[in-house]
């Protein structure tokens, strides 16, 4: 009997070290001076990393607790859903002098700086978890033509942070929870579009900054939506500030920016606006004044929202209403949209539309709601056209409708249907005429 025990205890033990040798391939310590490198030549060292290359892609193959420092260009490192993370110091992943790097599909976490650029250009961040870093998740120091899309950037003392660069396009990020959303020093001539910067500190700071474009990004529960030092010329537009403890701080008086990108594109969504729209276009009457300098002089009456089509055109919305779907049909040239309400005490609801020409015939737009059962009110199939894009505007009494976007029926179509029509009426009288004899 203690002889089985015996054997069975050495079996355990060494099925334990199995178990644990199998899982450290996987999750494996690298000591490497500190960090793994991606050499010029194409070489990994240390060449037990797990990195696997194939050409000029390298793709990681298990947990990573070491920095990357990458020194070749014109590569992919592919992250394939791993983590890369540090003991609170250091950057995890190192783009300095870095053209054409592509960095996606990991997460990287617990450095002091996530991912670092300097003197880099052409580079690409996306699709990237980048969390709980100490200073910043993603640092540009004299940086130009970087992309940086589609991140979840969440929980870092300063989430994005520019310095000294231009150029650089920040689009479609999850930006939560941080300090410092986005903080921009000295720099200008950077793009940031459609992020959702929620819950952070500071939404977005610029300081002696200049010549930067914010375009529909939603800036929501944000301590400060935006606060501005010693900068101007700076474009904010169609973004949504929503419910920030305060909307915009422009802590020196002297600095102008630009809130609006001019009728009929509007300016930007305030939840806070009293303003009414007596017109009924989807623009506010009254100006919305940050401060002396500062004015958004078309304020939206409700959020702004961007929808993609197969023809890689967008079909811009400012609505109040919650819009659950939205699809275009290339086959017949409509558009379709599921909207709700917003809110439970919401009983009216309206739809500002920009189309481009490309998308349908906008000669005769028709709209219809509910199949016909609702019939749209203040209803405008013009309201602008700057040859283009048609701007539409059309309200409803509120609670989930479906609502269909169609063009004018083009002429050679007509004759036929309404030889079709009159047909299919001559039928149902033929036949109502003998069923009663």
């Amino acid at each position: 009997m203690k002889r089985k025990f015996a054997l069975l205890t050495v079996f355990t033990i060494a099925f334990i070290g199995v178990l644990i040798a199998s899982l450290n391939l996987r999750f494996q310590r690298v000591e490497a001076g500190g960090a793994i490198y991606i050499r010029a030549d194409g070489s990994i060292d240390p060449a037990t990393a797990p990195i696997e290359r194939d050409g000029d892609v390298y793709t990681l193959t298990g947990y990573i607790y070491e920095p990357i420092v990458v020194e070749r260009d014109n590569i992919v490192v592919d992250g394939a859903g791993y983590v890369v993370q540090g003991g609170g110091g250091g950057r995890g992943i190192d783009l300095s002098d870095r053209t054409n790097v592509t960095v996606k599909n990991m997460e990287i976490k617990t450095f002091n700086t996530g991912i670092f650029l300097s003197s880099s250009i052409n580079n690409t961040v996306v699709r990237n978890n980048i969390t709980n870093n100490g200073d910043y998740g993603i640092r540009l120091d004299s940086c130009s033509s970087n992309s940086i899309y589609g991140n979840n950037i969440k929980e870092n003392s300063l989430a994005v942070y520019f310095h000294s660069s231009e150029d650089n396009i920040v689009s479609e990020n999850n930006i939560a929870d941080n300090s410092y959303g986005i903080y921009l020093y000295q720099s200008s001539s950077n793009t940031f579009s459609l992020n959702n910067i929620d819950g952070n500190t500071y939404g977005i700071l610029l300081s002696y900054c200049s010549h930067n474009t914010m375009a529909g990004n939603n800036l929501k529960d944000n301590a400060k939506g935006i606060q501005l030092t010693h900068s101007s010329n700076n474009k904010f537009y169609h973004n949504n500030f929503l419910n920030n403890t305060e909307q915009v701080d422009s802590q020196v008086s002297g600095y102008a920016n630009f809130w609006d990108k001019s009728y009929p594109y509007g300016g930007n969504y305030w939840s806070d606006y009293a303003g009414v729209d007596s017109d009924h276009d989807g623009i506010g009457d009254a100006l919305y004044t940050i401060d002396g300098d500062n004015v958004d002089n078309y304020p939206l009456m409700g959020m702004f929202r961007s929808f993609n089509t197969s023809l890689g055109c967008l079909v811009n919305v400012v609505s109040n209403s919650t819009i659950n779907s939205f699809h275009y049909f290339e086959s017949n040239t409509t558009i379709k949209m599921y909207v709700s309400n917003s809110s439970v005490t919401q009983n009216y609801g309206f739809c500002r539309v920009c189309i481009p020409h490309l998308l349908m015939n906008v000669s005769n737009i028709s709209v219809i709601i509910d199949e016909g059962e609702i019939n749209p009110s203040h209803f405008n199939n013009m309201t602008y056209d700057n040859g283009t894009h048609r701007w539409i505007y059309f309200a409803y009494p509120h609670s989930t409708h479906e609502i269909n976007i169609i063009p004018e029926l083009p002429s050679f179509l007509i004759a036929p249907l309404l030889a079709t029509t009159t047909l299919l009426v001559a039928i149902a009288y033929r036949k109502r005429r003998e069923s009663k004899k």
